[in-house]
Formats: structure tokens, C-alpha cells, sequence
């Protein structure tokens, strides 16, 4: 598993940057929160991976600190949350807001993510 890449970084398209570490380009999927975090492009930039291997894909998702990434990795585990949904909800507040809104049962506030209706906002709050 690829835990955290440290690198140069060389092109940011959101949602992606290419981060180089060791001479190899790495694709990373981020959360807007974090994506504008980053340094500008030739700085050096540290990111904590969550490394998801699918059948027909092998994606990295980048994260800022290790905490935003053990909220994704709570995310996916909630039935009908998978990493791209994960990415959106976290790209549409930041992890302490969401935090937030579960800890005060705001679903309402959780229905305004993209592709987050009302039994996914009541089993993200469970």
C-alpha cells in the first residue's frame, strides 16, 4: 500500500495532481479542500494516500494530513459510499465541518453534497 508520497509537483488539474517522487509521475485524486492547500506547481508537496485497486483500476486518493484521510477511509466504509462519493462529500466541506454536521445529526446539511440524499446522509450520521 502507498501510505504518503512526498514530491515535486508537477501539474494540477482539479481533482488531480501529478506528484513526482523518485522519478515516477503518480496520479493523486484530492478533495478540493485539500487540492488548493497545495503549493504551486515545481514546489514540493507532502500527501497521505489511500491506494483503492479495482478490477478495471488502480487509483491513489491524496490527502493533506492523516486525518482527512482516516475520514474518507470511514467514509467508503458506510454502505453506498465509495471513494469517488467519499471525494465529492469531502470536496463540498471541509472534514471538520463534516465532523460537524454528524456529530449535530444535520442531515439537511449533508443533502446539499452532491450525490447525497436523505438515506445516505442518515446512514453517514448512524
Amino acid at each position: 500500500m502507498i501510505g504518503r508520497l512526498r514530491g515535486i509537483v508537477l501539474e494540477k488539474q482539479p481533482p488531480l495532481v501529478l506528484l513526482e517522487t523518485g522519478g515516477v509521475g503518480y496520479e493523486v485524486h484530492m478533495p478540493m479542500t485539500c487540492f488548493y492547500e497545495l503549493p504551486e506547481v515545481g514546489k514540493e508537496a507532502v500527501v497521505f494516500t489511500h491506494f483503492v485497486v479495482r478490477e478495471d483500476a488502480q487509483l491513489l486518493f491524496g490527502f493533506n494530513n492523516k486525518q482527512e484521510r482516516t475520514l474518507f477511509r470511514e467514509l467508503v466504509k458506510t454502505n453506498g459510499v465509495g471513494p469517488k462519493l467519499a471525494l465529492a462529500i469531502l470536496s463540498g466541506m471541509s472534514a471538520q465541518q463534516f465532523v460537524n454536521a454528524v456529530e449535530r445529526e444535520e442531515a439537511a446539511a449533508l443533502v446539499k453534497l452532491p450525490g447525497i440524499g436523505k438515506k445516505t446522509a442518515d446512514r453517514l450520521i448512524v
